[in-house]
Parts: structure tokens; C-alpha cells; sequence
């Protein structure tokens, strides 16, 4: 049977990942990350559940590990903050990693990321997509629950899918927060979370603005799509909507997020968006 790993960030993804595993039967491994993975995770990890913790330069003892344990495939889930260089910590495998796709190719999000990835596939490892753990997480096209954006919405939207297709090929932004044809602020490194409280202070009086969540033209379908769910909704409930790329963005319990958008009166809105 093929063995599953986990490198889990946080949020509620992994835990929506273990749980899905233990119904499917599946072997699976946890690689958390210190600084990364929430010790509380690990903590509400079932007996069944291995696990290790690892720093996340330590590029040759995960590759050490995961053989260790048989793994077969591997699935990346929940989010993970970019290391400065002095955390990052690379071990000689790492370093010599580094050396041979040079340090430009991982000054980003997307190039790291897809860096990775290579890695682990030129190790023999298969890079799973969520999709196939968690079935109908990726967001459909169309308004998803009973609340209608209004023309002024629209425009907020456009406006907002517009400045991330300009900045998404800079690796820059996977949301941003449109207000009145205003930007109130892009996603950096801080997290859709932190964006959502800044931008509360920005916001004209009333409940308006438009969280916009979209990936990059360049990014991974693989890894670190753009995810919201019932906290998502919980924090931007002072919004009037959220817009999402559809195919490309995942919601977690899709039906109760979509219930929690309904009763805080806010809209959840799937679009397609031309690369």
C-alpha cells in the first residue's frame, strides 16, 4: 500500500488531510516544521499517526526520513511563513541543493516552491494534489451561496482580479481588498488574515469592500493554492463579499462555510479568470 507524507503547515488543511486519511485507510507520515507547524497539531495527532519534527532547511534529513518510513507519495497542506535566510538553516544536502538551481530561483514563493517540488520528484517521490484526499474543494464558478454582489461589488472585483494578474507575475499577492474602485491593501508575506485586520482600519464606514483571492499565473496547482474557510468568513465578516478564482482556490467544508457566509450576510463569489 502506498504510503502517504504530510507536510503540514498550519490551518485547518492538515487536519482536514488526517482526518480524511484515517477514513480512506491510508498510511500517512507527518513532517512538521518547527516555527511552522502548530504544536497543537501534533499534539491532536491519533496514536496511529507518526510523525517528525524537523527544521525546514534540513533538506537532507527530510529526504532521510521519508525513506525511512517507506513513503511513496507526498501532499503539502496549510500555510507556510517564508524563512529569512538565518532561520532557514540549510544542512549540507541543502546547500549543495541551493548551489546547483542558484539563489535566484528561490527568492520567491512560486520558485521556491516549485523548487521543491523537483526535488522531491528527482528523489523518486509522487507530489499529490489535496484533490485527491479531500473530494469538492475547489471552488465552482458562480455566486455559492445566497447573497448577490451588486454592480458597485463587481467593479471592486474586477478591479481587484485586474491588480493580481499585474502583480502575480512578480510573485506578489494572492488576495487583495478592494473598496469603492480603492485599493486598501495586497497580501504579502504577512497572510490573508493579517491583510483582512489592517485593511478593517482602512475601510470607509459600513459594511463594504471586497476580499479578492486569486493564484498566480505561474503557481503550482500542486502546492499553496489560495484556501478559505469558516475562519476566512469569521474575519472578513465586516466585508460585503469575497471573490475566489474558480478551479483554483479552495474552500474547506465548502457547505457550512458557505452557511456562515449566508448568515453574516457576505457573499462568496467563484470566478473565471483568463491566464
Amino acid at each position: 500500500m502506498a504510503k502517504l507524507a504530510l507536510l503540514a503547515g498550519s490551518g485547518d488543511l492538515p487536519i482536514k488531510i488526517i482526518q480524511a486519511c484515517l477514513k480512506q485507510d491510508k498510511q500517512v507520515h507527518v513532517i512538521a516544521f518547527h516555527n511552522q507547524t502548530p504544536q497543537s497539531f501534533i499534539q491532536s495527532l491519533p496514536e496511529a499517526i507518526t510523525y517528525d519534527w524537523v527544521h525546514i532547511g534540513a533538506v537532507g534529513e527530510i529526504l532521510k526520513l521519508l525513506k525511512q518510513q517507506g513513503v511513496t507519495d507526498i501532499v503539502f497542506a496549510g500555510a507556510m511563513k517564508r524563512p529569512s535566510w538565518s532561520e532557514l538553516k540549510l544542512d549540507w544536502t541543502g546547500l549543495k541543493w541551493l548551489k546547483k538551481i542558484g539563489w535566484k530561483s528561490i527568492q520567491g514563493d512560486n520558485g521556491l516552491l516549485s523548487s521543491v517540488v523537483a526535488l522531491l520528484e528527482s528523489e523518486g517521490f509522487k507530489i499529490m494534489h489535496i484533490s485527491k484526499i479531500l473530494n469538492n474543494l475547489l471552488a465552482p464558478e458562480g455566486v455559492l451561496g445566497k447573497i448577490q454582489p451588486t454592480k458597485e461589488d463587481w467593479l471592486d472585483i474586477n478591479r481587484g482580479i485586474e491588480v493580481l494578474k499585474t502583480l502575480g507575475p512578480c510573485d506578489v499577492g494572492q488576495a487583495i481588498i478592494v473598496q469603492e474602485g480603492l485599493v486598501l491593501g495586497i497580501e504579502a508575506i504577512e497572510g490573508t488574515q493579517a491583510l483582512i485586520a489592517r485593511c478593517d482600519l482602512l475601510r470607509r464606514s459600513g459594511k463594504g469592500g471586497v476580499l479578492i483571492k486569486t493564484a498566480k499565473p505561474q503557481q503550482s496547482r500542486l502546492v499553496d493554492l489560495p484556501t478559505i474557510g469558516e475562519s476566512t468568513i469569521k474575519q472578513a465578516s465586516n466585508l460585503a463579499g469575497i471573490a475566489i478564482q474558480a478551479g483554483a482556490t479552495q474552500i474547506l467544508n465548502m457547505i457550512d462555510t458557505i452557511e456562515q457566509a449566508n448568515q453574516a450576510g457576505i457573499f462568496i463569489v467563484g470566478v473565471k479568470i483568463e491566464s
